[in-house]
Formats: C-alpha cells, structure tokens, sequence
C-alpha cells in the first residue's frame, strides 16, 4: 500500500507553494492544472520510513501555513502507484542523443539515439519536469568538451535523485568515472536500480556522502537540486573543481533567483559561460577560473 498527500491549492498560490516544495532537498511531486486550482501530489510508502516521515512532516507543517490549501489522504495498491507512473510517464527525446524510456516502454527508436532507461520509483527525476530538461540538453554539450579533452573525466552529480543525470553522464561518456550523491536512501536505491538498468554500474559511485578526500576532483559537477541548497553547496562545489577545467551545470533555480545565485559564484572564482530558460525555470553553466 502506499499513501498519496494531495495538496490542493489555488491557481495563484501554486508558484508559491512549489518553490517551497524545491527548498526541501530531494522532494518529488506530480502536478495536475485545472481550471480554478493546482493539486500537488506526493507519494509515500504506508511504513514510513525516517526520511518519508520527515518530508511528511515538513508538508502537513507548511499546509497549516497557508488558508487556502486543502490536504486530502489516500491509499493505493501496489498495482496503482506502478499503472500511475506508467500514465504519466511517456518517452521522452532530450538534445540530438537521449531519449528518456521508462522500463516498461517496448519502442523502436533511431540507431543514433541514446536510449536511458528511469524507473524513478518515488525519487525526482524522469526528464519531464523543465529543470532535469534544461540539465540534460547542456550536459550533452559540456559532456562533449570533457570527454574529448580529459583520460578519465570525474564527474559529480549531487542530489542525484533517481540518478538519470549521472546515468545519461555515463551513457554519453563511456569512459567517466560518476560519482552519485544523495543523502536520501530511496534516491540511492533508484540511481542504483536504473544504473543496472543501463548496464553502468561499473561507472558509478553512489554516496551519500563525498568522502573527505582532498585530492578528489570533478571536471564536471552537475547539481539540480533548489537555491538553497546551491548557495549551500557553493564552498564545497570550489573545493572540488579543477582551476581552468572543471565546468559547473545548475538548475533547479526559480527565473528570478538566477541574478543573485550568479553573483554569489562569481564571487568565488566562477565564471559563466551560459545561462539558459524554461518557463519559470533557469539553468546556469560556470567555469572554474
């Protein structure tokens, strides 16, 4: 059994809701418009585990925040929770290579065509949302540049989700070394399953943690997680890039929170090289000066 939380909110408090959904790392969600009102929905295993209990916790506090929204519980079966994800989740063509296929899709595609294969179980990421499109389209092109100038490119995706970044990092660059980090069992347990599910185990790392290793570097750091966490994470990411090598793909950042993510990076030896737009959404590429 699982539980679904639908919070139902109306149309002009879902932008607010959901940038409040992006600052909790690691949180995942459908979305269904209609005409008066958004309804967000979450799914949970009925044991919860620490992890599912804390999310829980942080959705039915922010509800309270807010007049408007209305919570509704459920159940679903098993066989529910899979035939929904297989509705909602269609294959997806990304840049001239990736095309994003749920497991269960039997499809006949181009030769040249990359196929990746997500099963995102109840961790982020399956390439529709506009911040996993915008970060998959770049990598493709700054994966390019590193895998043709570096032996054994290191890269980095951190709070890797269901793991289709680093996935689609190994896929496109045979010969990298990715390290994935979450610090959300579940997202491990995703990015490990579908890494076998494209035969790139042997290429992964999965963390949940970086080990406290200072000769550890990354020519390419990929981060798709919120502007909180980014800030957060700006020291760290320095720390482990290359002076002159190492680029730095984000996203997961709000249009009008770009300006102020930016000039926090460049304070600390960064250089953009590319910002990019989706809706709402923004995507932001640095260099390390």
């Amino acid at each position: 059994m699982y539980l679904l939380l639908i919070f139902k909110v109306p149309r002009d408090l879902a932008d607010t809701l959901e940038e409040e959904f992006y600052g909790f790392n690691n949180l995942s969600w459908e979305t269904e418009e209609f005409e008066r009102e958004v309804h967000f929905k979450f799914y949970f295993s009925i044991t919860l585990k620490p992890e599912e209990e804390e999310k829980l916790n942080f959705l039915e506090k922010l509800a309270a925040k807010f007049e408007k929204v209305v919570l509704e519980y459920n159940l679903l079966k098993k066989e529910n929770w899979e035939e929904i994800w297989k509705y909602h989740f269609k294959p997806l063509r990304i840049g001239k290579k990736l095309l994003v296929l749920p497991p269960w899709e039997e499809l006949s595609f181009e030769e040249e065509l990359i196929p990746l294969y997500i099963d995102p179980g109840q961790a982020f990421g399956t390439g529709h949302h506009p911040t996993t499109r915008l970060m998959l389209e770049n990598l493709e092109v700054f994966i390019k540049k590193i895998c043709s100038k570096e032996r054994v490119p290191h890269i980095l995706d951190m709070g890797c989700g269901s793991g289709i970044l680093a996935i689609a990092s190994a896929l496109l660059c045979p010969k990298a070394i990715v390290y994935a980090v979450d610090i959300d069992d579940l997202a491990l347990e995703a990015t490990q399953k579908n890494a076998e599910l494209n035969k790139v185990s042997s290429q992964l790392v999965i963390l949940k943690e970086l080990p406290e290793d200072r000769d550890l570097k990354f020519h390419l750091i990929l981060s798709n997680i919120g502007f909180k966490e980014l800030k957060k994470l700006a020291p760290l990411f320095k720390q482990k890039s290359l002076p002159g090598r190492s680029f730095l793909l984000l996203s997961g950042i709000l249009r009008e929170d770009l300006k102020e993510l930016e000039k926090f990076y460049l304070a600390l030896g960064f250089t953009r090289i590319k910002t990019q737009y989706q809706k709402e959404w923004a995507f932001l590429a640095l260099k390390f000066s």
